[in-house]
């Protein structure tokens, strides 16, 4: 078989290549010094974007893609605009590129990618004209997506911009205070909600109609206040005056129901599912706790215990039936407008949890022994007589 033939400019280079190994296994290097060292020493750049479009054409390339936003075409205008960020992230286009990919990004329900636009906008270009939307833009993405001591950093920061207009300082208030009662500050939480409250009745906003949305931030932060603070009365240990314990209690459910009440009049689909939802537990969690009170002194016997058990399950369902009732109407919500399927989709697991607790009350109270008239009479006797103390 004949051999292949090489080309003589590749055995030119394999000889070069032979050589110089030869050489230098032969010959020792000559030493060289630390300055000499330092000065071949390589210089590390920067890495140098070079877009293959000029200025003009990015404009125009921007200028399609704002067309497509404009036109609720957002699937085709999210990638154009995070197309343009990566041909030039250091030009004029990119910080409106990468606002409007997070408004597009938004517009398709993915708030995860819209919020790191957002928050990429205000990292590299704090002092751009778009900066200031985007962090109001991040603030409601991390709200909308639970991410609270983010919620309470970016409030902040537009709480230091200074220039804030009356709506403005209300929407970033009561941000701060949402993040601050989700991370269970409460008092530092009522403080700002007094302030954003403030502004609001300084200027009477909301009194007649439907008020603006940044109101119902401010709504639902201080039924967050109310119904955190109301939970922290306990029945177990009984208190010394139960009575007046679980007046302030209730005194505290309907207060923080009426703040859930008053973010629903925004007509904001996400608003009114998360105050929906709260409002439902409100209930829940009442009917679970006073069910946990030990029997009075006087529930002696085993009928007598009997008695006090039939008569709290008989006077405490219709908290349950309360908060079915809110939580049915917060499903129908979400499935008419398809919006915050979050916190539908808790109202739903919750409405769930009480039927199951409806039917599990119905069936305990079948197999007590006793008429419904000897309940409603040891319920009588309730009221009269404090439970027992442990």
């Amino acid at each position: 078989m004949p051999l292949p033939r090489i080309a003589p400019l590749a055995v030119l280079t394999a000889l070069a290549a032979l050589v110089g190994c030869t050489s230098e296994a032969t010959a020792p290097a000559p030493a060289r010094s630390p300055q000499a060292a330092s000065a071949r020493a390589p210089v590390e750049l920067a890495p140098v974007v070079v877009s293959p479009y000029s200025d003009a054409e990015l404009a125009a390339e921007f200028e399609r893609a704002r067309a497509l936003l404009l036109a609720d075409k957002a699937r085709e205008a999210a990638p154009l605009f995070d197309r343009l960020v990566r041909l030039a992230p250091d030009g004029e286009v990119a910080p409106p590129s990468l606002f409007n990919a997070g408004l597009a990004h938004e517009a398709l329900g993915d708030r995860a990618l819209a919020a790191e636009r957002y928050r990429e906008v205000a990292r590299r270009f704090p002092d751009h004209a778009v900066a200031r939307g985007a962090l109001f833009r991040l603030a409601r993405a991390a709200a909308a997506l639970e991410r609270w001591p983010e919620l309470v950093e970016v409030a902040r920061r537009l709480l230091r911009l200074g220039d804030l207009s009356v709506l403005e300082a209300i929407e970033a208030r009561g941000a701060l205070a949402l993040g601050l009662v989700e991370q269970d500050l409460v008092d530092e939480a009522a403080r700002q909600v007094g302030l954003a409250r403030d502004l609001i009745e300084a200027h009477r906003l909301g009194e007649a109609g439907k008020p603006p949305l940044e109101l119902a931030q401010v709504s639902f932060a201080l039924g967050e206040v109310r119904r955190r603070r109301s939970e922290a009365i306990s029945f177990v240990p009984v208190p010394a005056n139960f009575a007046e314990a679980l007046e302030r209690r209730c005194q505290g459910l309907l207060d923080a129901q009426s703040a859930y009440t008053e973010a629903m009049r925004s007509l904001d689909a996400h608003w009114s599912a998360m105050a929906g939802y709260r409002i439902g537990q409100l209930y829940k969690e009442l009917h679970r706790d006073v069910m946990r009170v030990p029997p009075p002194p006087s529930a002696d016997t085993p009928r007598k215990k009997q008695l006090f058990e039939g008569a709290m399950r008989l006077r405490y369902r219709v908290l349950l039936e309360k908060g079915q009732k809110m939580l049915a109407g917060t499903v129908r919500l979400g499935d008419r407008t398809g919006e915050a399927p979050l916190w539908v989709l808790r109202a739903r697991d919750a409405q769930r949890e009480i039927e199951l607790a409806l039917a599990d009350e119905q069936a305990a109270l079948g197999r007590l022994p006793f008429t419904e008239a000897e309940l409603l009479a040891a319920l009588d006797a309730l009221k009269t007589e404090p439970p027992r103390r442990p």
